[in-house]
């Protein structure tokens, strides 16, 4: 089944929505398909950048990271 941002990708970020210290909404399709490439970068090179979210919140599990470069490989649908 094809990953989606509505029904994968905006669950695993909405638990943030209230703290989100971040310069865009990760809650909005927009604005995520938009920065994808990058958001994905930081994700994937937690040991560079540090971990997302940032403390005091756990990071994504690896498994939340593969399905949001899985959504990117989809071509990023809705």
């Amino acid at each position: 089944m094809a990953v989606s941002f509505n029904n994968d990708i905006m669950p695993i970020f909405n638990q943030f929505r209230g703290q989100m210290m971040w310069r865009f909404d990760l809650t909005n399709y927009e604005h995520v398909k938009a920065n994808a490439r990058i958001i994905n970068n930081r994700l994937a090179n937690a040991a560079i950048f540090g971990p997302m979210p940032p403390p005091p919140f756990d990071p994504l599990t690896p498994e939340q990271i593969q399905l949001f470069s899985q959504w990117i490989d989809e071509g990023c649908q809705p």
